[in-house]
């Protein structure tokens, strides 16, 4: 085998090993998301938009008002997640074509995942401000009745 023919066969391995590794990684989130549905009851279980702030057991722990408001504070400053869908497929089908490309394009890739990334760290941090931003609004009873519910679900 040639060297050129080697050096493509090496890129073509570690190509389909990091498309494997986000096939994975895509796979997983779907279980997960799938699993939180049932674990709710079902895709329409919780207000609109309660899918948006999924903050493991403090979003569960909030009042159906807090989890709405919260949600509704996320799509003003972050757009509704389907509005937003376009742009992370299309992200997502770069990815793909740049992995399966006949030359890998290490750069291009790392910026893709890094830009995913960035998308999913920034709703992230939105959404805790604005649960803390909750947080501090409520009275000492409902931070109680939150801590009791809290408790209750952090396990769940």
């Amino acid at each position: 085998m040639s060297g050129d023919n080697k050096q493509k066969v090496g890129a073509m391995r570690r190509g389909m090993k990091i498309l494997l590794a986000v096939s994975l990684g895509l796979n997983m989130l779907v279980i997960g998301a799938v699993g939180g549905m049932m674990y709710r009851g079902g895709p329409m279980a919780g207000p609109p938009g309660a899918h948006d702030t999924a903050y493991g057991p403090y979003t569960r722990a909030l009042s159906h008002e807090d989890r709405k408001a919260i949600g509704q504070s996320m799509r003003r400053e972050l757009g509704d997640f389907r509005q937003n869908r376009p742009k992370a497929q299309a992200s997502f089908a770069a990815l793909r074509t740049a992995l399966t490309a006949e030359v890998y394009d290490s750069d291009l890739v790392h910026r893709l995942v890094k830009e995913q990334q960035a998308s999913g760290m920034q709703r992230q941090q939105t959404g805790q401000r604005l649960l803390l931003e909750r947080l501090d609004a409520m009275s000492a009873k409902e931070r109680r009745e939150f801590a009791e519910r809290l408790g209750r679900r952090a396990l769940h």
